[in-house]
């Protein structure tokens, strides 16, 4: 199985990965800054950053993407985590209003999830389809996360396909089929030829959302004050 630099094993229909916690220092240097960000932004930008106020989701940010190279507090370093939030402070979208928009669009879509593949089949998840948890070699304690590709449906009852690849669950030990939440990712479509696109209405394309170029897919999971 191979692995990429960020320590992810992709398989077919999901992946995962196991890493290491950052050190504390870059923590609180990236707390600082998330701090500094929230209180400059919208309003709607500090109710998404209320969901990194723990260490373990603060941790889950600093080891990715969207906080690649802030070394240390800078103006040009908040400038660059602004630029980068900024997905974070937009209003969720309907699936609708996703699929008008160009394909590599960052979009904000919440809904209800279910496993694309059902649960006992092979390939499926036992029972979640997403989890972390914590493991230790020589001393090491590390994070251990899975996550399978996922359906979710709008409050119009439309749906998209998550592929999970290089995301990152933030608020969360575990996402299981019926559970509410908010995907920041990047639209596409996928082929109806594909199994989990033929489950779709049975249409030449489906509706996708993904990790982008450059950055990586977020999930949170939503709790009832975060309901539309």
């Amino acid at each position: 199985m191979q692995t990429d630099a960020a320590g992810e094993h992709p398989f077919a229909g999901g992946f995962r990965r196991v890493s290491t916690g950052p050190e504390p220092l870059a923590l609180a240097r990236l707390r600082a800054l998330l701090l500094e960000v929230a209180n400059g932004g919208s309003a709607r930008l500090r109710e998404a950053l209320e969901g990194f106020r723990s260490w373990r989701s603060l941790a889950t940010l600093c080891g990715s993407e969207w906080t690649e190279g802030l070394r240390r507090s800078s103006a040009a370093a908040r400038r660059l985590l602004q630029k980068r939030l900024r997905a974070l402070g937009t209003a969720p979208i309907t699936i609708a209003s996703a699929e008008r928009l160009p394909i590599g669009s960052c979009v904000h879509v919440r809904g209800t999830i279910r496993p694309m593949l059902p649960t006992g089949s092979k390939g499926s998840p036992k029972s979640h389809i997403w989890s972390c948890s914590a493991m230790s070699t020589h001393n090491v304690r590390a994070t251990v996360e899975e996550g399978h590709d996922f359906f979710l449906t709008d409050e119009e009852g439309r749906t998209v396909c998550v592929m999970v690849a290089r995301g990152h669950l933030v608020n969360a030990d575990e996402l299981i089929s019926g559970d509410r939440v908010a995907v920041f990712g990047f639209t596409d479509v996928v082929a109806a030829a594909a199994p989990h696109a033929a489950a779709i209405d049975r249409a030449a394309s489906a509706p996708a959302l993904r990790a982008g170029d450059d950055l990586p897919l977020l999930v949170r999971r939503l709790d009832a004050a975060q309901e539309p």
